[in-house]
């Protein structure tokens, strides 16, 4: 018997050893049939071990070998494979092959199956169907992007209430905040009051589970990427297992709405707009019941909070950290201040959508802190879905599965498309109007023009670009210049010597989560 048992031991450990070597080959060795006519970052020749140092270097040294290879290839229009640990190699074509990219349907070269995969959302997101339909993008487009300003009053009385509890109104002392949490906070507040509404987006145990669902989606997903795919349904419990407890709390406040909802004659909430009436009407609209469901609502919502907020949270920490450490930021926030104030008064005193579109300084200074800290170094990344793989003119077929795109981080770095590319400057994307004197002798101040928020391009890829590109940047860039507009008519920002550095995971950056800053409330504001 213990023969028998030692034989099976001595199997396993066979079988083990030869799963690692396997695996290992695979992550650190394997070209995953990409052509040999393609360089890769950080390899030097074409030896094995060259590759897998490159590969093991990915993990925390992504923005150097980007970097490296964009001067070395990028910038000559050679296409050049990213090593990625995680996730697997990336082949990243040069900005001139930008039109080649975009032209290829779906069904050849899809960009969904991309985030999908980085997300590993089949896991981390609650249940397969949230990330596979359209439910959600029917709702960012039908409903949040359609109907923006008449969400600008409920979200301007949000952001007046969170800024008040979160950052103070004392006009004496400097109020220590730590920005990513603060903002965490802020953010949750301001985006609930459109997704879920009053009163339920000041419960502060709605709002702590809402904050923290997937925040550390990153981290899980590396984890679960780095697993046989066989694995994965058995160990994605496990990694998720604390969004799971908050996704739990949350449907605990949901249920009541919902089952009120279902309760009531069908006009009486049809004016309703937040989201579990959206599901509600989608499921009556689509005729599928199981859409109206509690549970399958809960999740939809957790998931789309994460959507809402979390991209929203490192782009707002990121550009507070621009303007603590900027020398520029009096001129910028007495500039917004003197276009918000001018616009308003041509708007009657009312944050219409016109006027949101006109305070062009808002998204000079948003665009140029994206451009700078995107939260994802890709631009327009897609992964090779047709059978066959597909022809890259010059260096051969690139496999099925292969993911291929455009990085935009080295491009929003590079000086010869940005002077100055590594320097925050806040009115780079916007021309401040000159001051003209009239023929009466009265000194006018014409308008400032920019580039908004929301235009992508092949040299800005913060939203990605194409007809993929964030179709909740509206959204998004409504909130943002909101929250910017009464920072800079409420607050100072006590300046900091030095911007601190961003920190990276293989092709994701966010800002230091424990960076203090110091706030005050403007005298007269409070």
């Amino acid at each position: 018997m213990l023969l028998y048992s030692l034989a099976w031991l001595q199997v396993l450990q066979v079988a083990l050893s030869i799963f690692l070597a396997y695996w290992f080959y695979q992550r650190f060795c394997s070209t995953r049939g990409i052509p040999q006519s393609i360089p890769w970052a950080g390899v030097d020749g074409k030896g094995v071990r060259a590759r897998i140092l490159a590969t093991a270097r990915s993990l925390f040294g992504t923005r150097g070998l980007l970097e490296d290879a964009y001067e070395k290839y990028g910038r000559e229009g050679i296409p050049f494979v990213l090593p990625n640990v995680i996730a697997g190699p990336e082949v990243v074509v040069p900005q001139s092959m930008m039109d080649w990219l975009l032209h290829h349907p779906d069904n050849v070269l899809d960009q969904a199956e991309v985030n999908r995969d980085f997300l590993q959302a089949d896991y981390t997101m609650l249940h397969p169907k949230v990330i596979h339909d359209t439910v959600h993008s029917d709702y960012i487009r039908k409903e949040l992007t359609k109907n923006l300003s008449e969400y600008t009053g409920d979200v301007l009385e949000e952001i007046d209430y969170a800024f008040r509890k979160c950052w103070g109104t004392d006009p004496e002392n400097w109020t220590c905040i730590v920005a990513y949490d603060s903002l965490s906070e802020i953010i949750a507040r301001i985006s609930n009051r459109v997704l879920v509404g009053l009163p339920l987006c000041r419960d502060e145990d709605y709002l702590y589970s809402s904050s923290r669902f997937a925040r550390w989606v990153i981290l899980e997903a590396s984890a679960l990427h780095m697993l046989p795919n066989l694995l994965k349904p058995i160990f994605a419990p496990f990694v998720t297992m604390s969004d799971y407890r908050h996704y739990i709390k949350m449907a605990k406040f949901i249920i009541p709405v919902w089952a009120q909802r279902v309760a009531a004659p069908l006009a009486d909430f049809k004016k309703k707009r937040d989201y579990v009436q959206f599901c509600l009407d989608n499921a009556n609209d689509a005729r599928d019941p199981g859409e109206r469901g509690s549970d399958m609502i809960s999740k939809r919502l957790s998931a789309i909070s994460f959507a809402a907020i979390q991209s929203s949270v490192i782009t707002s920490c990121n550009l507070i950290l621009d303007l603590a450490a900027s020398p520029l930021t009096p001129l910028v926030f007495s500039t917004i201040k003197q276009e918000v104030l001018t616009e308003l008064k041509e708007e009657n005193g009312s944050w219409t959508k016109g006027f949101l579109s006109r305070i062009v300084t808002c998204d000079s200074v948003l665009r140029e802190s994206m451009r700078l800290w995107g939260f994802v170094s890709r631009g327009v990344l897609k992964t090779v879905v047709v059978k066959e793989g597909v022809e890259l003119p010059g260096y051969g077929r690139i496999p099925c599965g292969t993911k291929i795109g455009v990085h935009a981080y080295p491009i929003h770095r590079d000086d010869k498309i940005y002077p100055q590319a590594n320097t925050f400057q806040p009115f780079r994307f916007c021309k401040l109007g000159d001051t003209v004197t009239t023929d009466d002798g009265t000194t006018v101040q014409q308008k400032h023009v920019g580039t908004p928020l929301v235009t992508t391009g092949n040299n800005f890829m913060a939203f990605s670009h194409g007809k993929h590109s964030c179709p909740g940047r509206f959204f998004a860039s409504q909130q943002l210049k909101l929250v910017l507009a009464y920072i800079a008519l409420n607050y100072e920002i006590h300046p900091i010597p030095e911007r601190p550095a961003n920190r990276w995971l293989v092709g994701s950056s966010g800002p230091p989560l424990k960076h203090v800053v110091h706030v005050r409330r403007i005298k007269g504001t409070a």
